[in-house]
């Protein structure tokens, strides 16, 4: 990942790219926000609030919406920002990226979900400052935050051998972003429901096995996956086979959730005999 980036101020929002080495290209996207940070903010929720701001995004096409403090060790490049806690939230790559393979024409569809989901978090941002509190958006398609680990610790799902979030609606098909606040009381995870999709992602392995450039690669005998970044082609030109081979792709996550437990059955009687 590249160590150059520019920040036009904490307050405006502005997470731009500059030009770099990285796989995923030297694109930037404008801060779209249209109201700004309010001078005295708020750093408590209703639940009520909560429960209208969770429907407002479902309007918006938001499916799956989570809540997590404890943020600061996800930054990257020893960035610091000042803020405590995130609202994460997804959206789900479409069918077009995958259908046209890898490619120029993918890579443009990429960009252009990148910008409208970047769009979005920022009309979600807007609709937090209206009401008071202060925000940063965390672009989806910058490297500012490591977005998958600090979506698995707020409980959205859990990270499998692609390196990618696994959710229980999109599975591995998604980019994640946040909106970081300095709420004190969001509801939080006590545990992750999905951490069992590891171990799943043991006995699979369909990811590293779909890679046509060997950007994964298995250790057969510690069972880890190494992610040479170099060799990776999904942001710079929409490469998408990790996630079309994984089977929360192409099945959902109820059939592969029966799946495991049909093999934790198996491995149970075999080790009792």
């Amino acid at each position: 990942m590249a160590d150059n980036w520019n920040f036009n101020g904490l307050i405006q929002d502005v997470l731009v790219k500059s030009t770099g080495g990285s796989c995923c290209g030297d694109i930037s996207y404008p801060d779209t926000s249209k109201i700004e940070n309010p001078l005295n903010s708020i750093d408590s929720v209703t639940k009520e609030f909560l429960d209208d701001f969770e429907i407002y995004l479902k309007q918006l096409g938001v499916v799956e919406i989570a809540y997590v403090d404890g943020i600061k060790e996800y930054f990257l490049h020893g960035i610091d920002f000042d803020f405590n806690s995130a609202i994460l939230f997804s959206f789900e790559i479409s069918q077009r990226i995958h259908d046209v393979g890898a490619g120029a024409k993918a890579q443009e569809y990429n960009n252009d979900l990148y910008r409208d989901f970047g769009n979005l978090a920022y009309k979600i941002s807007d609709y937090l400052r209206l009401r008071g509190f202060e925000t940063l958006v965390a672009h989806p398609r910058e490297e500012t935050i490591d977005f998958s680990h600090l979506a698995q610790k707020a409980g959205m799902g859990a990270i499998g051998k692609s390196g990618l979030l696994i959710s229980p609606h999109n599975g591995p098909n998604q980019k994640i972003a946040a909106i970081l606040v300095n709420i004190k009381n969001l509801p939080k995870a006590e545990s992750n429901a999905y951490d069992w999709i590891p171990d799943y992602c043991n006995y699979c392995n369909s990811c590293v096995r779909s890679c046509p450039y060997e950007a994964l690669t298995l250790n057969k005998k510690t069972k880890t996956v190494s992610f040479t970044e170099e060799l990776c082609i999904g942001c710079s030109e929409g490469c998408t086979e990790c996630i079309q081979a994984c089977p929360f792709y192409k099945k959902g996550y109820d059939a592969v959730f029966e799946k495991y437990e049909n093999i934790k059955r198996k491995s149970e009687k075999i080790a009792e005999k």
